[in-house]
């Protein structure tokens, strides 16, 4: 299942065993579209968007479950259309992230074919220091 170098990195570590999962599924399960970019706006705040050129808001589903992101999209054409060129994707597709447990998704929104999605740093930085009994 996993790679030489992963095994190597598990064996000195502790708690990370969950984290290469998720990678392992995301690097099978996930397609290249829609594309996307992450922005982070300062410490605390980051924006996830997403380009959706050819959808409606009504098409689109987000929701969060186990720190699993999910963006859902698919257009039905009402009439068949002769395109001389096709290059605008309207098909269904789902879009699977990860999201860190120090994240938590605020708000959608949908404007102008992009899906803008606030994620907000909930953790805040301690230094713990611990007593050797």
């Amino acid at each position: 299942m996993y790679s030489d170098r992963l095994r190597d990195f598990l064996n000195y570590s502790v708690g990370f065993d969950s984290v290469f999962r998720s990678l392992e599924y995301f690097n099978q399960n996930t397609a290249p579209y829609p594309h996307f970019d992450v922005i982070k706006v300062d410490d605390k705040n980051y924006v996830l968007e997403m380009a959706l050129a050819g959808y409606s808001k009504d098409s689109i589903s987000v929701t969060v479950d186990s720190n699993i992101l999910t963006v859902e999209g698919g257009s039905k054409e009402d009439s068949p259309k002769n395109y001389v060129r096709k290059g605008i994707a309207k098909r269904h597709f789902i879009k699977k992230m990860q999201v860190s447990d120090h994240l938590q998704c605020e708000k959608a929104k949908f404007e102008n074919g992009m899906l803008s999605i606030s994620l907000k740093n909930i953790r805040e930085k301690k230094i713990k220091k611990l007593k050797v009994d």
